[in-house]
């Protein structure tokens, strides 16, 4: 195996070929793609072994979950875990693996990780939520990898980075849905509008101009393109600002309110109360502890 030398550096060194016999790798430099293929990773099933970098399992929702989960599922994500380096842990095997495993380098996680917190935490296999299009990003990365192709490294860098920005963000809560993006040029436009201005005074109105379009067609058209209405588009945006807000703390609920673009606290709490069956408040009691 050619990038042996490599898998190593983010597996450990007590790795064989043989352990991998099940497993196709996908490596570059930093970073790294298993995929159980015929089986579970012999490795992986060691009593306690320890990795020297950060491992992400992202599970695809079967009923034999490799890491039963701890937090709500939705639709369009899938089930992830990361475990910081040097945390004895043991996999269970399953004959016919579903879930995709990352290692990413310890110093470059780090230094990418920095760039969003200073909280130097360690992850003992703490549960969060990732969108379903990362795979296609995982894809491509294991496509590139495999390949040979002109100038690979390249574009693997740049999928490296990409790739553990996005994980990191999703860690972090601030996840988001391609699939929700339009390729329409108008209703693009007021999407980007809309996570631009969401704190002012938008009407539906505001955005069918934007659009250059009459509202009726505007509304029709966003719906289609989007899965959802102009409206509905505008309060989640409007939610997820109001999500980071809470967590970080340094508002009041009220502030927060203004800040995202409510009417009024009491029209913020019910918006936020219907999407997540609780206070602002309340979540952001929860979070903090």
């Amino acid at each position: 195996m050619e990038n042996m030398e490599r898998i190593k550096s983010l597996v450990g060194e007590s790795i064989t070929e043989s352990n991998l016999k099940n497993v196709d790798c996908y490596v570059y430099d930093k970073f790294a793609l298993f995929i159980q293929s015929a089986g579970f990773c012999e490795f992986a099933i060691k009593e306690n072994h320890v990795h020297p970098s950060y491992m992400i399992i992202i599970e695809f929702g079967t009923d034999d979950f490799l890491n039963p989960p701890k937090i709500e599922l939705k639709k369009n994500y899938y089930l992830a875990s990361i475990l910081s380096p040097n945390i004895p842990h043991e996999d269970k095997g399953v004959e016919f693996p579903n879930y995709y495993t990352i290692m990413i380098d310890r110093e470059y996680f780090e230094s990418q990780y920095s760039l969003y917190s200073k909280d130097k935490k360690v992850f003992k296999g703490d549960q969060f939520l990732v969108c379903h299009d990362i795979l296609k990003m995982l894809h491509l990365f294991a496509f590139e990898s495999s390949k040979n192709m002109m100038n690979a490294e390249i574009t693997l860098e740049c999928q490296t980075k990409l790739l553990t920005h996005w994980i990191i963000r999703s860690l972090l809560g601030e996840n988001y849905d391609m699939r929700s993006v339009s390729t329409n040029e108008r209703i693009g436009r007021v999407q980007t509008y809309i996570e631009l201005h969401c704190g002012e005074d938008l009407t539906v109105s505001n955005l069918a101009m934007n659009a250059n379009m009459s509202v009726s067609n505007f509304n029709r058209l966003f719906t289609k393109e989007v899965g959802t209405s102009p409206k509905n588009y505008l309060t989640g945006v409007r939610l997820n600002k109001a999500i980071k807000l809470l967590r970080r703390n340094d508002f009041s609920v009220s502030e927060i309110a203004v800040q995202c673009g409510f009417s009024s606290l009491s029209h913020f709490s019910a918006a936020f109360r219907k999407s997540y069956d609780m206070s602002p408040s309340d979540y952001r009691e929860k979070y903090l502890k």
